[in-house]
Formats: C-alpha cells, structure tokens, sequence
C-alpha cells in the first residue's frame, strides 16, 4: 500500500539575510541616491505657479508621496513571485496581457532604460555647471560627449565595476545627509511656516480663484514627480540571484527599504533647502548648491562633494547600460528582436549604440536638463508599471482557478489584491500627470513609444506568421524512415571529433558530414592536414566564415541542406568537452553554447552532444595518438 503526503505550502527556508550579494544591490542605488540633486530642479520648476509657496509645498508633496512609493514597492512583490525563467518584469507580460500590450510594455521598458541614461548623464552635466560655471556655454557638447565616452568603456570591457559602484553610491548618501542635514539643518522647517503655508495653497484653490486651476495642474504635475525614484526601483531586483532565497520576498523587501531609504533622503533635502529659502533667496536652478552656497559652505568641500557626485552618476548610467544588454536578452527571446542583434553585445554593440544615439538626440532637444527628461520616464516608466500590475493580477486570478489547497489560495489571493492595489495606484498617477503635463512635451515621450512599438510589433509579427524557419521549402513527401543525415561539428580535429565520428558511425547514419568553419590564415590547410592524418573516412565540408559568428555560416548551411532534400532529417552532432573547472568548460565551449542555442529554434534539426570529460579520457586520448 503507497502512503502519499501532501506537503504543499510547508515549505521553509533557512533563516539568513535577504541579500545574498550586497555589491551588485549597492551599486543598483546609485541611480537613487542622486535623486534629490535633480528632482528638487525639476519639483521646484513644476510648482513655480505657486510664488513662494513653491518649496514649503514641494516639502508637503514629497511627504505625501512617502506612502504612494511604499505602496507601489510593495505592490511589485506579486509581480516578483510571477517570475519563472526571467530576471526581468517583461516575463509574466506575454501570457497574460497578449502580443499587443506585451509588445507596448516592451516599448515602454526600452525608452524606460534610454530615460534612465540620459538622466544619468543630464544629472552630472547639472552638478558640473553648477559649480564651474564657465561649463554652462558648453552643456550640450559636454553631456553629448560624456554620453558618447561612457558607452565605450562597455564596448571595450565588459567587467561591471560593481565594487566601485556600490563604494561611490554609499559615500554620495553619507555626504548628501552631511551636507544637507549637517550643514543646511539650522532652522527646523516644520516649526516656522511650514502649516501656515499648506492652509494658504488649501484656501486658494478651496476659494476657486482664478489661479486655483493653476495651482492645482502644479501641484498635480509635482506630485507624479516627486514619484519617479519609484521608478528607479525596478534596477536594485534586475537580477533575482542577488537575493537569497525566496528570492521574491527579499527582492520586494530590499526594494521597500531602497524605497523608504530614498524618500527620507530626498525629504531632508528638500526641507534644508527650504529652510534656507525661508531666510535667503534660492535659485531653483541647482537648489541644492545654491543653498549649500547660501549659507557659505567651504568650496572645498562642494568641489569635492560635486567630484563625487558625478562619478556616482557616470557608474550609474553604465549600470543602465548593462541592464539593458539585459533587457535586450529577455525581448529576444519573446521575439520582439532579432536574435542576432541581441544576443551578443561585445560583437554587434548595438546597445550602447542605441543609447548613446538616443541620449545624444534627447540631450540636443532638451538642453541637456533633467527636466525634459522626466516627463518620458514617468510615462514609459509608469505604462509598465501599470500593465505588469495588470498581468500580475490576471497570473493570480488564473492560478486561483486551478489551485485547489486552502493555504495556497489564500497565499494567491493575497497576491491579487497587492497587485489591485498597485494597479489603482499607478493609474491614478499615470492619470494625475496625463492631466497636468498634457500640454508640456510629454507628446515626445508618446511618439518615441509609439514609433518603437510598431518597431518591435513588426518584428515579432514577422516571427509569428513565418517562425525562425521563414523561407523553407516544405514537401507533401514525409520523412522517409531511416534517412537522418548527420552532421558533426569539427572546431578541432582531433581525439574529441574522433570518438565522436565512430559514435555516430556505430549508429549506422544514412550520410554524415564533418562542419568546419574556416577561421582565416592558414587554418584550411591546417584542418585539411589533420583530417587526412586522422582518416576518418568521413566526407570534410569546409563553410566561408561569418560575422559577428561562425555560428550564422552552419545554420545557413543546415538550411540549404534541408531546402536540398526535404525529406531527409538533419541530426546535428556537437563534441563538447568538460573540464575540471566550470569556468575552464564555459570559456572553452562559448561557440559551442551559442550555435546549440541557435540549432534549438531551428525546425526540424535534431541535436546530440557526445562529451568528453577531460581529465577522464587522458588515456583514451594517449591511446589515440
């Protein structure tokens, strides 16, 4: 008789932190931490309705904003827990909102990331003209150049510099609150006239004056703005492997505290900046320097704290740009990009490429200031923020009609509701900012998205109505039975393509051939040497090389095979070799990993992988030879 125990929802996990690697997280909230320097400007610019009431309001809207961003941080904690085989957001999209708004997310989420960069890049021109003002006359050449220099150093090297990321990120957050609560905090703001100023704005706009309309559209405008670090967010859990496990959970607490972290941070600045404006005039361009100048700081200490500053900001758009490499990877594989632009950034560099192309349009447009930068990101960020809500929703309500266990619906419909919650959130704001900033250039933000979504659309249709076998020649014959012809990949002649060959050979192919792809120089002659020397009786096909991969070469090869006898099937042979250390096997079958993966979406191809363990087959080798 078979016992069976049902175990389902007592699953446990060890108690442990929930970061598993604090480097990669640190250097995440980098894009945040310089948060307050831009967002004061842009918050500042969109009260300037309200006379000087702009920063005691602009205190009283960040403070407001404070539970709004907790609620979407926490509401992204379903949409994290739907993740299954992806890093990103985009991975519940497709399943559960269709081609159409899948494909509008993704459009939303490539201008999200080109956002995020050219806000890096405007942030540190914004620090350096502050403080050296001959820089002012040359802002638009210089945030196009330090655009252009910061995509190179990821063309040339791929190493992330992490460490110093999370290093820089971490001191910008020590000399902010030093600079801003330290030197700035000397009179307490909520003590003075911060209430009185609150009921002023409320009676105006509560009297319908004719500025009450007005006052409102900035306080609307403002308000969606003082939300954009909400945004930001998504970059801290880019990688769920960060987190320990369950991996959801801390991913969604680390990106509450980020969340909270950078709420207070930005309302200390935004209250001693007010402070300071209630005793000395402020510029509300570069307020944050304007005050700290205001009460005379030492130039030192602003020069270096600028130096900082803006190496923290440069970190953080070369972050952007990995993110995106990303970003790019996951769109690939729903086929929403051409796989061979996606898949390797190193050897097409097709997204650097696009963001310095992007930011270099955006920083010309909009003179290289944050403010004309916000408004895109608020739309393309809070689309996808909205429609991953949505999708998170539908995923649960889904489930829910399958799930049968009591403490597994409950876990669900917990989901659910977080997800509703997050969704209403993100409408109402997305609707709050439509309202006020309608007629303020957000029109360039609904053409870029709307130009990329009949980008991306066309592609993926083309995907979806020919496949990634379009133009193959099919047959009304069917296979005929014991016709597989084989085809073994030769990068190497020697014992490995060997044990291979006699493999195959022992399984009485119909035809074989060996693959070879020509590698330049003399490797023809070379390969030709070794196969007569090897004599394996096995006919040797040598194919033209390809660029940015042999792989595209074999491919077209195993089409015009297939296209030659249609009712032959084409069973490709890969030797891998395994070596005693991982990083010895993964660097030595790169081509190998690329061409099985691209062999994987080809129509009627099989695959076999015959390894050799290498420390295992010393004798076989020895024997060989």
């Amino acid at each position: 008789m078979a016992v069976s125990i049902n175990t389902r929802g007592t699953k446990t996990y060890a108690p442990s932190r929930p970061v598993r690697r604090y480097v990669p997280v640190l250097a995440a909230t980098s894009m945040l931490v310089t948060a307050p320097v831009w967002l004061t400007d842009v918050l500042l610019y969109a009260l300037r309705p309200l006379g000087s009431y702009d920063t005691s309001m602009a205190v009283w809207i960040t403070i407001f904003a404070i539970p709004v961003v907790i609620l979407i941080a926490i509401s992204s904690g379903p949409v994290l827990k739907a993740r299954r085989l992806h890093v990103g957001d985009f991975a519940n999209l497709d399943s559960a909102l269709g081609t159409r708004l899948s494909t509008l997310a993704a459009a939303c989420l490539v201008i999200e990331h080109l956002a995020t960069y050219t806000l890096m890049i405007s942030t540190a021109v914004l620090i350096a003209t502050t403080l050296w003002s001959p820089l002012t006359h040359i802002r638009v050449p210089l945030a196009v150049a330090i655009a252009i220099l910061t995509t190179l150093p990821v063309l040339i090297a791929r190493q992330r510099l992490n460490r110093v990321t999370a290093t820089l990120a971490t001191l910008t957050f020590v000399i902010l609150l030093f600079l801003t609560v330290g030197l700035i905090g000397a009179s307490p703001y909520f003590s003075t006239s911060g209430s009185s100023d609150l009921a002023d704005v409320s009676r105006e706009v509560a009297a319908r004056s004719d500025s009450s309309m007005r006052i409102v559209t900035a306080v609307l405008s403002g308000f969606t703005i003082a939300l954009v670090p909400a945004i930001l967010l998504r970059h801290v859990t880019t990688d769920l492997k960060n987190f320990n496990l369950p991996r959801h959970a801390n991913a969604n607490t680390t990106r509450l505290i980020a969340g909270i972290a950078t709420s207070i941070l930005m309302l200390s600045v935004i209250a001693n900046v007010a402070d300071v404006d209630s005793g000395a005039y402020v510029s509300r361009t570069n307020a944050v320097f304007s005050s700290l100048q205001a009460i005379r700081v030492q130039p030192v200490i602003l020069h270096g704290a600028a130096i900082i500053f803006i190496a923290t900001c440069l970190a953080g758009a070369r972050l952007v740009l990995h993110h995106t490499e990303k970003l790019g990877l996951e769109l690939a594989y729903f086929q929403l990009l051409p796989d061979h632009i996606s898949r390797s950034m190193t050897y097409t560099g097709i997204t650097p490429l696009f963001n310095a192309i992007g930011a270099t349009i955006l920083l010309v447009i909009g003179q290289a200031r944050p403010r004309f930068v916000i408004p895109i990101l608020i739309i393309s960020g809070f689309i996808t923020l909205t429609l991953t809500r949505w999708a998170s929703m539908k995923h649960w309500t889904i489930k829910l009609r399958t799930e049968g266990h009591s403490s597994e619906r409950i876990t669900m419909k917990r989901a659910r509701i977080i997800a509703v919650i997050g969704l209403i959130v993100c409408v109402a704001t997305l609707a709050a900012f439509f309202l006020a900033d309608l007629t303020r250039g957000t029109w360039i933000a609904a053409l870029a998205i709307g130009l990329l979504y009949i980008l991306l659309y066309t592609v993926r249709r083309h995907y979806l109505i020919y496949g990634t076998g379009a133009g193959e020649i099919t047959t009304k014959d069917p296979i005929a039975p014991g016709r597989v012809h084989y085809m073994i990949i030769a990068t190497n002649i020697g014992p490995v393509l060997g044990r291979a060959t006699r493999w195959i050979r022992s399984t009485r192919p119909y035809s074989m051939e060996l693959i070879h792809v020509d590698e330049g120089g003399d490797d023809v002659e070379t390969t030709l040497q070794q196969w007569r020397k090897q004599d394996l009786d096995v006919d040797l096909t040598i194919l033209e090389p390809s660029r940015p991969r042999a792989t595209i070469s074999i491919i077209e090869h195993i089409r015009r095979t297939r296209r030659a006898h249609p009712n032959r099937l084409v069973n490709v042979v890969i030797p891998q070799v395994t070596f005693a250390h991982p990083w010895q096997t993964r660097l030595h079958n790169a081509e190998i990993a690329h061409l099985q993966r691209a062999l994987m979406e080809e129509p009627g191809v099989l695959i076999t992988v015959v390894p050799w363990i290498d420390h295992l087959n010393e004798a076989e080798s020895i024997s060989h030879d």
